[in-house]
């Protein structure tokens, strides 16, 4: 493990030197998307900021770069898995912004969502805010956001997981008292399940719905309408903290409270555990098949390849250890 992490140190020197190409953005400072997933005010009762961070390079040789300066600051950011874009809710005002090379007003959005979440493309996105009793469906980002509003005061509360489809008309949150659709129309209905749903993700560019529990991971094609369930896997008692599906539909893989990641084979029908070792945040798509597990903690996160099953260290790029935060 220790020669590893030299052998990352060594590629992100060099990474530095050459000018290796982007590899997308990591969050520095909160949960992806969750402003209040964990204290957001430090002891000194100063506000925690969020930065966003680019990555350069290859999964197996990436390296973290300096913060981006947008000239303000953020208490959440929610990174596309295009990684051409975030979202994010300025610290004082609590106003939406798109971030790409400069940041711009999410026109129509409300303030201080509490929860931030983009679809498996990054083409759509949901905001969630639990006092005003709304959802808000943000779809053609990047270039062309629209937004249509969602009355959600039946439900009220934060979901325990929140999920969008790419095309911008459904979004699914699972609840304490079930699992509900969302439709951009204003439409909401229930969608059965007989268990507590903790985890949620769309298929890419589809209604099909995955969702894991902590008996089982199920698929329920077409959620909004027809929600026709199959089960995915079944075995071990599950604890899950993420899911995500790769573009091609081809792996399924949920992140554990435990520490460890679940990889399902969805065309084989095979799984595999992968004892990852850290502390998971979630699964957050970096491009079509590889994903963010842990949260940067300042010095690295950790990346995960669904097709290979492997798990890569990406450090902080040596340029900047020595001190630039």
């Amino acid at each position: 493990m220790k020669f590893a992490a030299s052998i990352l140190l060594a590629a992100s020197a060099a990474l530095a030197q050459v000018g290796a190409p982007p590899l997308g953005l990591v969050p520095d400072g909160a949960p992806d998307g969750v402003p209040n997933g964990v204290p957001n005010v430090v002891p000194n009762g100063v506000p925690n900021v969020v930065k966003v961070r680019p990555v350069y390079g290859i999964p197996a040789a990436a390296a973290v770069a300096a913060p981006i300066d947008y000239g303000r600051d953020f208490s959440t950011i929610a990174v596309s898995p295009s990684q051409t874009y975030a979202l994010a809710a300025d610290s004082a005002s609590g106003a939406v912004f798109l971030l790409s090379s400069s940041a711009a007003p999410l026109a129509g959005a409300s303030p201080n969502p509490d929860r931030i979440v983009l679809s498996p493309r990054g083409s759509s996105a949901a905001l969630w805010f639990s006092s005003a009793g709304r959802l808000q469906i943000v779809s053609g980002l990047p270039g062309s956001p629209s937004i249509q509003n969602v009355d959600a005061a039946l439900v009220g509360e934060v979901p325990l997981a929140l999920a969008v489809a790419d095309d911008g008309t459904l979004a699914a949150g699972a609840f304490s008292d079930g699992l509900y659709a969302f439709g951009a129309g204003g439409q909401i209905g229930r969608i059965p399940m007989r268990e507590r749903a903790q985890a949620l993700a769309f298929y890419s560019s589809s209604h099909d719905l995955a969702v894991a529990t902590p008996l089982h991971v199920f698929k329920i094609a077409d959620a909004g309408s027809q929600a026709v369930t199959s089960t995915l896997y079944q075995g071990e008692q599950l604890h899950p903290a993420g899911i995500a599906i790769t573009w091609d539909g081809g792996h399924l893989v949920l992140a554990q409270n435990s520490g460890s990641l679940l990889n399902l084979d969805l065309q084989a029908g095979t799984d595999a555990k992968i004892d990852c070792g850290c502390s998971v945040e979630g699964v957050f798509p970096m491009g079509a098949s590889i994903f963010r597990v842990t949260a940067f903690d300042g010095f690295t996160f950790r990346l995960f390849d669904a097709s290979s099953g492997s798990l890569f260290y990406v450090p902080l790029a040596a340029a900047q250890s020595g001190g630039a935060q």
